[in-house]
């Protein structure tokens, strides 16, 4: 007894300390348990005749360490696990944890600043640059500057990969780009925002030697009344694919945020990236590609929540996604979303049969989603989507005929806060 009241009196001790200490500082620890059984009936591919449909539970724990220092000193450490349930034997030896953000930022100045480390890269409306919230290891080690001020942003990104401690020059062995390069601005004008982004990518092509695309365009923000908001945005895109083609390649997307009240939104979009005909694919002689490589851009949170496009189907024949988004807010805690997607192919698809033009129309897609939020910290959504597909869908994914294009889910997430100590400057 006498030893536990000594430990918990050092203990005590320790965080008095370390409150004393924080003076102009603040340190958070926090943890998230994000749990996510799916009941699978076509989920990211068709079922077939004969499938049997699937049932998973996915689960990611996080512990995450964050510290400031006004003017001075930011860090963030996330330590991560990230699992099916079952996908192990009970008695397993196996490392689990993995380092998921690592980095450090040192202001400079109160407008400058050098973030170093593992980081995530989040940009406009994350087409190109976004942090996949279910993915385990989308990560970036770079180099990040940063210039900011009230109404004006500049960042410059340099990340170079290599396998490891490389003496002499190696063949990259991971499927990441060898070196990348990003310039973004961002200018606020009173609510409306302009920004415009370059990005230059390596990508090595299985020896020392890398193929270089660019991609650069601009993204704005207009907010059209209080009600109403618009946003746009038209990317191009050039240079070499790793196969060696030429790429000339361009996305746009553009929506209307319309909000008439507390309760009701609604958003009108289209998303859409070009691509190349299964012609030219085939073609061991085509030296060009209109592909659109969406990089590092979100894998669920656009083109539908059934992940049958830019997810793990290769989408070289590009798609158009024209989407009405419904959300009701029914009380502060429970809202109702409803969303409906038409999908087309960009480029031409034939049949693999008799090589005839199959129709541009991929089919329909409708997401429903509800969600219930308990307290700060914990929260659950319950959400169905089901594809109306089309011959060209069942072409470009297998040929065969699907039978049934459907996914149940659940996400539940809980987010407590372990320690927090914060004092005023």
């Amino acid at each position: 007894m006498k030893r536990l009241n000594c430990r918990l009196m050092l203990l005590i001790a320790m965080l008095t300390l370390l409150c004393q200490w924080s003076t102009a500082q603040s340190v958070s620890f926090d943890g998230e348990y994000r749990i996510n059984p799916v009941y699978s009936r076509g989920f990211r591919e068709p079922m077939y005749k004969g499938d049997e449909a699937g049932l998973f539970t996915m689960q990611r724990t996080r512990l995450i360490l964050r510290y400031e220092k006004p003017d001075d000193l930011e860090a963030e450490i996330i330590v991560q696990d990230r699992r099916f349930w079952g996908d192990q034997d009970d008695r397993a030896d196996v490392a689990n944890l993995s380092v998921f953000r690592a980095w450090v930022e040192k202001y400079f100045t109160p407008k400058f600043s050098v973030r170093l480390g593992r980081q995530g890269f989040v940009y406009d409306e994350q087409h190109i640059l976004g942090d996949p919230n279910w993915v385990g290891t989308r990560a970036h080690d770079a180099a990040l500057l940063k210039y900011e001020t009230e109404g004006f942003k500049a960042h410059l990104a340099v990340a170079y990969n290599a396998n490891g401690q490389e003496l002499k020059r190696e063949v990259y062995d991971y499927n990441m780009y060898k070196n990348m390069q990003f310039f973004w601005v961002e200018k606020k004008i009173n609510d409306h925002l302009l920004t415009f982004t370059v990005i230059n990518r390596g990508m090595e092509k299985g020896d020392t030697t890398s193929a270089y695309t660019q991609t650069f365009g601009p993204y704005t923000k207009i907010k059209l009344s209080d009600k109403l908001t618009f946003k746009g945005l038209y990317y191009y895109q050039v240079g070499e694919t790793i196969e060696g083609h030429d790429l000339n390649a361009s996305f746009y997307s553009a929506l209307l945020e319309y909000e008439p009240s507390e309760t009701l939104e609604f958003i009108l979009g289209v998303d859409a990236g070009t691509g190349t005909n299964t012609h030219r694919q085939g073609d061991p002689n085509n030296t060009k590609s209109y592909t659109f490589d969406r990089h590092y851009g979100l894998l669920h949170g656009h083109f539908g929540y059934l992940d049958y496009f830019y997810v793990t189907n290769p989408t070289n024949y590009g798609v158009h996604d024209y989407y009405l988004k419904t959300k009701v807010n029914v009380n502060k805690k429970f809202s109702i979303e409803d969303h409906i997607h038409n999908f087309t192919t960009s480029a031409r698809v034939y049949n693999q049969v008799d090589d005839s033009p199959m129709s541009h129309a991929l089919g329909i897609e409708n997401d429903i989603l509800l969600n219930y939020k308990f307290s700060s910290t914990f929260k659950a959504s319950v959400g169905h989507s089901i594809m109306f597909g089309t011959a060209t869908l069942d072409q470009v994914f297998d040929g065969r005929k699907s039978q049934e294009n459907q996914v149940l889910y659940a996400v539940i997430t809980a987010t407590p806060n372990f320690f927090k100590t914060k004092s005023e400057q």
